[in-house]
């Protein structure tokens, strides 16, 4: 089964939408060029074993047991993904700026007739 795995990393496939992370959730491939190599499999480089999982042509249920075995790739924290304007929450209005009345007239209840 990890020989079907490698030689489909080798190969970038799109098979669906859905990939994953090669270095564990929130985490990335930081020395592409770097060469991952597993006793009894094809050597392969660390940049295209993570595009083969993000693209999904690693099975989900392979994927998972990989970041022990990729050491080699450096794994790093991957910056946070962009906020999407449209369904970011909005920053609270700031209160406009209270002005104190100042007193330049007397105020009436009445006009007053000169």
């Amino acid at each position: 089964m990890l020989k079907v795995f490698l030689i489909l990393s080798s190969v970038v496939v799109v098979v669906n939408s859905q990939g994953c992370s090669i270095c564990g959730e929130g985490k990335k491939v930081t020395a592409p060029d770097a060469i991952f190599t597993f006793p009894g499999q094809p050597s392969v480089a660390c940049g295209v074993l993570e595009t083969a999982g993000e693209t999904g042509a690693i099975p989900l249920d392979q994927c998972g047991f990989l970041p022990p075995f990729v050491t080699d790739c450096e794994c790093a924290p991957s910056a946070s993904p962009p906020v999407d304007p449209i369904t970011a929450p909005a920053a609270p209005a700031a209160d406009s700026p209270v002005v104190s009345p100042t007193d330049t007239a007397t105020q009436t209840d009445a006009p007053v007739v000169p």
